[in-house]
């Protein structure tokens, strides 16, 4: 073997290890208490909540990212590297900003007056959770699609038009189910980033208030645990939430190799 092909393999073993050492620690101190977090029905309120806040940010962040990111690789524009910086805001701006934005936008100026008088509440509310987390998370989910996008043969398209299509045909029937898997990957990786978040919800949602309920986030929830119950707690819940993102993540990627099995 090589040097540099044994420097590689080290380097790579090092990362892996730096990535996995945190994690399986966490699941052996907090393997044994498992059932009892998922049998704590105010942990299993804020999993819910928390998977209502990152399926409708996901949703958000695919709906506006496949054209925005369309637009992103296909055309040229003067203000396009200013377009490209925003669009990359969330990833350099703390979060705790961005949740302060978001309160300023949607709930104290801006927006918010109207939408104070329309009934929308955006403070430890649904919407402002959804705001907040598909503000950070639909990065991601642009990123991964343009790339596919870019990657994709303008000639394809411009084919189909040839042919007669439409541009929105064309769009519709050639570039996305040529990008389908890298659609799926963006929602899932926005899904993820939104479930993880809690810089931001400090601010604007550090509780979601449904009816008579205050139901805190999951990254909420484990924090409260941990400053008001200590380290132990915070274990157990933090083993429960990574179980059933791991879970979740296994089940929405079998799902997806099965769809695009079948419509091969």
């Amino acid at each position: 073997m090589s040097l540099f092909k044994a420097s590689a393999i080290s380097v790579f073993s090092l990362t892996v290890g730096f990535f996995l050492y945190p994690l399986l620690l966490l699941m052996y101190l907090g393997w044994g208490s498992l059932a009892s977090a998922f049998a704590t029905r105010s942990f299993l309120q804020s999993l819910g909540i928390t998977v209502a806040i990152s399926t409708l940010a996901s949703a958000v962040a695919v709906a506006s990212g496949i054209p925005t990111a369309y637009v992103l690789a296909r055309y040229e524009f003067k203000l396009k590297p200013l377009v490209d910086a925003v669009l990359d805001i969330p990833i350099v701006v703390p979060h705790t900003v961005v949740g302060l934005m978001v309160v300023l936008a949607f709930a104290s100026y801006g927006l918010g007056p109207a939408l104070g008088e329309l009934g929308v509440q955006i403070i430890d509310a649904l919407p402002g959770a959804v705001i907040a987390v598909s503000y950070l998370s639909a990065t991601y989910a642009i990123r991964t699609i343009e790339s596919a996008v870019r990657l994709l043969d303008p000639e394809l398209e411009n084919a189909a038009r040839s042919l007669g299509a439409s541009p929105f045909r064309a769009f519709a029937e050639v570039v996305l189910p040529s990008i389908r898997g890298a659609v799926l990957d963006g929602a899932l990786l926005s899904w993820a980033r939104s479930v993880s978040e809690a810089g931001a919800l400090l601010v604007v949602a550090y509780y979601v208030i449904l009816g008579n309920s205050s139901i805190y986030p999951a990254s909420i929830y484990i924090y409260q645990a941990y400053i008001g119950l200590g380290i132990n707690e915070a274990i157990k819940y933090s083993a429960a939430l990574v179980l059933f993102v791991l879970a979740a993540f296994l089940a929405f990627r079998v799902a997806a190799s099965r769809v695009g099995a079948k419509r091969r």
